[in-house]
C-alpha cells in the first residue's frame, strides 16, 4: 500500500530540497532534474521563485512506472543519516501534513521524480502552480545493518569529500608509536611532548572555541561564567573581548601541574573528553605551518588549565589585548576512556 500526499511547494532559486534536517544537498543536477548526495537531494524546477505542485507517494517498493502525462523521469539513490528526510522549497518548511519520505529509518532508497510543466514559462512567479512533480520513495536497504554501513565508501563513489579518510590519514601520521603494529608488548615508549606554541586566535561573541577541524559536529557548551566550558569533543573559552584577535599560549604537560603560574591574573581548571583525539584552535598555528592539536595523545580525558590576564574590555582591535595560557595533560586514555561516563 502506498502513502499519498500532495501540497503546494514555496520554491525560490529553482531548488526544491529533500533530505536530513541541515544536510548540505547538491545544487545542480547532470540529468537535469534531480541529483543526490549522502543526506539530502534536490530537485530542479522551471521556475526561479514561486509556487508548484508536488504530490509524494511512499511506496514498499518500485511501483509501476507510468509516464502517461509527465514530461520528464529521473530516478536517483537518497541516502539518509537520520531517517527524517522531508521535502520542502530551498529555505522554506515542510508543507503542512506532508509525510517524513524515510519512514523505515536510516538507509538507502530509492527516489523516482516525474515532472511537467517545467519549460512553460522559466520566468514566471506563479501563485497558482503550472507546474506538477511526483516524487516517489521506497526502501532499498535500512536497518540497523544499513545504518551501520552508512558512509562506509558513499563520500568516495559519489566524489565527494570523505572527513573520515582525514582523521584516518592524521591518525596514521600522529600515532602512538606503542600502538604500532610488531611493537614489543609493554614497550612504552611515550611521544615526547610539542613545543610550546604562541599565536593569535579570533573571538567571536566573546569565545574561542576547540573542536576538532575535521568533524566540527560536536555540540559546543553554553557560554560560561568564568574562562571556560567543556562538552565532548568540544571546548569554549570566554573572552572579555567581544570580536577580535586575542593572544594564546599553549603548553602540555605530562601530568597536572603542580607549581602556579605568576603573572596571570585569573585561572580556571577543567576536564575534557575527546572522542577522535584531534583538538584544535581554528586560526593557531605552530611553526611549521600546521594547527596543533592539543589532545596530540589521542581519544580519552584530559586536564586543561586556562590562565588569563589584561581582560580588560570589549573593545574591537586587531592587536591583542587579552592573553591565555593553555596548560594540557592527559588523565586517562583510550577509546574506553574517552568513552566512560
Amino acid at each position: 500500500m502506498a502513502l499519498t500526499a500532495r501540497a503546494d511547494v514555496n520554491v525560490c532559486y529553482r531548488q526544491i530540497v529533500v533530505g536530513d534536517p541541515g544536510s548540505d544537498h547538491p545544487t545542480s543536477a547532470p540529468n537535469g532534474l534531480t541529483a543526490s548526495a549522502p543526506g539530502a537531494a534536490v530537485i530542479l524546477t522551471g521556475i526561479h521563485t514561486g509556487v508548484v505542485d508536488v504530490t509524494v507517494r511512499l511506496a514498499d517498493q518500485p511501483p509501476p512506472l507510468d509516464t502517461a502525462g509527465w514530461d520528464e523521469v529521473e530516478e536517483v539513490e537518497l541516502i539518509t543519516f537520520t531517517g527524517e528526510v522531508r521535502l520542502c522549497g530551498l529555505m522554506a518548511d515542510p508543507p503542512e501534513g506532508f509525510p517524513i519520505l524515510t519512514p523505515q529509518g536510516p538507509g538507502r532508497y530509492a527516489m523516482r521524480v516525474q515532472a511537467r510543466g517545467r519549460d512553460i514559462d522559466p520566468t514566471a512567479v506563479p501563485r497558482v502552480p503550472f507546474e506538477f512533480y511526483l516524487v516517489t520513495v521506497w526502501p532499498l536497504d535500512v536497518g540497523p545493518e544499513a545504518e551501520a554501513r552508512l558512509g562506509v565508501g558513499v563520500a568516495e563513489e559519489l566524489g565527494l569529500p570523505d572527513k573520515s579518510s582525514e582523521i584516518r590519514r592524521w591518525a596514521r601520521e600522529h600515532g602512538l608509536p606503542q600502538s604500532e603494529r610488531g611493537r614489543v608488548t609493554g614497550h612504552d615508549r611515550r611521544p615526547a611532548l610539542p613545543t610550546p606554541v604562541r599565536g593569535v586566535a579570533r573571538v567571536a561573541d566573546h569565545k574561542v572555541r576547540i573542536v576538532n577541524p575535521f568533524q566540527d559536529v560536536a555540540v559546543p557548551p553554553p557560554l560560561p561564567d568564568g574562562l571556560v566550558a567543556a562538552a565532548p569533543d568540544s571546548l569554549l573559552i570566554r573572552t572579555e573581548k567581544r570580536m577580535g584577535l586575542v593572544d594564546l599560549h599553549v603548553t602540555w604537560r605530562p601530568a597536572a601541574p603542580q607549581a602556579a603560574v605568576r603573572r596571570w591574573e585569573q585561572n580556571e581548571e577543567i576536564e575534557f573528553v575527546t572522542t577522535t583525539g584531534v583538538m584544535c584552535i581554528p586560526g593557531l598555528t605552530s611553526g611549521d605551518g600546521a594547527e596543533p592539536n592539543l589532545t596530540f595523545q589521542g581519544a580519552g580525558r584530559y586536564g586543561l588549565r586556562v590562565h588569563g590576564r589584561s581582560r580588560d574590555g570589549d573593545r574591537l582591535s586587531n592587536r591583542p589585548r587579552e592573553s591565555y595560557l593553555l596548560v594540557v595533560w592527559p588523565i586517562a586514555l583510550g577509546a574506553a576512556a574517552a568513552l566512560a561516563p
